[in-house]
């Protein structure tokens, strides 16, 4: 079986339905959808290794990158790290701006595993090259190519929605969204924890020794070895994309020709729009709260930080991670189900508005009492925000047809990735800017960074309410564009 043929044995053997294509990679797993069909947790489970590849380098140097840039060597003063520490969070996010449409177009066209083997093969050799620089400029380098070929996500998207029928979509699209949350979480689990380990685990690593002198390559090496195995796992996994002109006999295309339209542009689609619109503010607010909440864990106490070390942080998003995984992958569907996209994005948003107030003051706890407050509002919030990004997927994938999905999921991807460039790099300037403002009057030190995190969550709040976000969205395409001239197994088969 070549990388990029077909799909799984059993699959294949599966009987072909009616209107479906015996040689399309798309027409072979279509059984995936059919009516009555229960959710692909096979397939899921595989969605579930690449999404995680995807993530784990996004978020894996907040908690060293603050001593990464310091021995750098390029920041004047110590208040100056953060400044430098944004620009390296949000050079990535740039190289995905440029690129994520393109890779959505790319997947609309040949296919969406060929995104999926690129991206895991920019993990692999970029990352390495991150992790073992001692260049400030290098590393910038190295994060921007990592993410101009890394368009994994928008395509991955599409392809969670492809293999679940309506019924078993939040089953899918929570699969994406709870992995990439437990991804992101991992990432800095897994960086607090093995980077410069010979300060960290002086009895096992010397400061002699390789690790001693790339203090920052192990979290880079087990990245690399995960993606690896997800490079194994997209030779496994079906292809969505159907590769063939559907045709009609000539009453179906008189039909046709009576009631279809051309497909609406992205550009005009105002459902798509606003749902990214909801989608860009959110994840701007949720990469800001990242590189804060490291920057802020291991800043000093006496600079209203916690004083924790990089091994601290990584068990408290550890933690968190793992309930967020449970949380989603069984109660969340359940709920998805009975309130539908809009509501599931927006109960959860109203809820975590003042769960993200409480954490400037954690720093006036002590001992047990902080550890346990951390954990929890961490905790909480984490649940909620998966939950909110979910949600978003849901109403993206009901903006638009199946054929408009990569290329939808490709310019939501871009759209938010401008964000997050801005994210770390403002997120860092303003935690830079308030630790020179801790005796202000008005908003002191850390609690200026949080407010400014509480005004994008009540604009993503007010965003998910008429006029901005359309009722149509609560439901799929197909279904509320019965106009369009094709229903669902017609689009499908197509």
């Amino acid at each position: 079986m070549g990388m990029f043929d077909g799909g799984e044995k059993e699959e294949n053997e599966v009987p072909l339905l009616e209107n479906l294509y015996p040689d399309c990679p798309g027409c072979k797993c279509a059984h995936l959808t059919a009516d009555g069909a229960g959710p692909p947790f096979k397939v899921l489970c595989m969605v579930t290794i690449i999404v995680i590849c995807n993530a784990l380098p996004i978020s894996s140097l907040f908690p060293f990158i603050y001593f990464m840039v310091d021995d750098f060597g390029i920041a004047a003063k110590k208040e100056d790290i953060g400044y430098y520490a944004g620009a390296v969070g949000s050079v990535f996010m740039f190289g995905r701006f440029v690129s994520s449409m393109a890779w959505g177009l790319f997947a609309d066209k040949y296919g969406r595993r060929y995104v999926f083997f690129l991206g895991l093969l920019s993990v692999i050799v970029f990352q390495m090259i991150f992790g073992s620089t001692n260049s400030f400029w290098v590393a910038m380098t190295a994060r921007f190519l990592l993410g101009a070929f890394n368009g994994m996500l928008g395509p991955l998207k599409a392809y969670a929605s492809e293999v679940c029928n309506e019924e078993n979509q939040a089953w899918g699209l929570s699969t994406v969204s709870t992995s990439w949350s437990l991804g992101l979480i991992i990432g800095p689990a897994m960086g607090g924890f093995l980077a410069r380990p010979a300060i960290n685990y002086p009895s096992i690593f010397s400061q002699d020794g390789f690790f001693g002198r790339y203090p920052y390559i192990l979290p880079s090496i087990v990245q690399a070895a995960f993606a690896l195995v997800g490079l194994v796992v997209v030779s496994f996994m079906p292809e969505t994309i159907h590769k063939h002109e559907r045709k009609h006999s000539s009453d179906d295309q008189t039909e046709l020709i009576a009631t279809s339209k051309p497909k609406e542009s992205l550009w005009t689609n105002r459902a798509l729009m606003a749902s990214v619109v909801v989608y860009c503010l959110w994840c701007f607010m949720e990469l800001g709260f990242s590189e804060v909440f490291s920057l802020w864990s291991v800043s000093p106490v006496e600079a209203d930080g916690l004083g924790l070390p990089t091994s601290d942080v990584g068990m408290v998003l550890a933690v968190s991670g793992a309930s967020v995984f449970i949380f989603n992958m069984t109660v969340f569907p359940a709920i998805a189900k009975y309130l539908g996209p809009i509501l599931v994005t927006r109960f959860p948003a109203i809820i975590c508005a003042p769960v993200l107030m409480l954490f400037p003051f954690v720093s006036r706890l002590q001992g047990t009492l902080q550890w346990i407050a951390l954990n929890f509002l961490a905790l909480t919030r984490n649940i909620l925000s998966t939950i909110v990004v979910t949600g978003t997927f849901m109403l993206t994938n009901n903006s638009v047809p199946t054929s408009q999905r990569g290329a939808a999921n490709g310019f939501s991807l871009s759209c938010v990735s401008l964000f997050r460039t801005v994210a770390p790099e403002g997120a860092g300037s303003v935690f830079a800017w308030s630790q020179n403002r801790r005796h202000a009057k008005f908003l002191p030190g850390i609690l200026l960074v949080f407010s400014m995190l509480e005004a994008l969550v009540i604009l993503a709040i007010i965003s998910t309410f008429p006029p901005f976000l359309p009722k149509s969205t609560s439901r799929p395409y197909y279904i509320t564009h019965p106009e369009e001239g094709t229903n669902f197994k017609d689009e499908e088969a197509r």
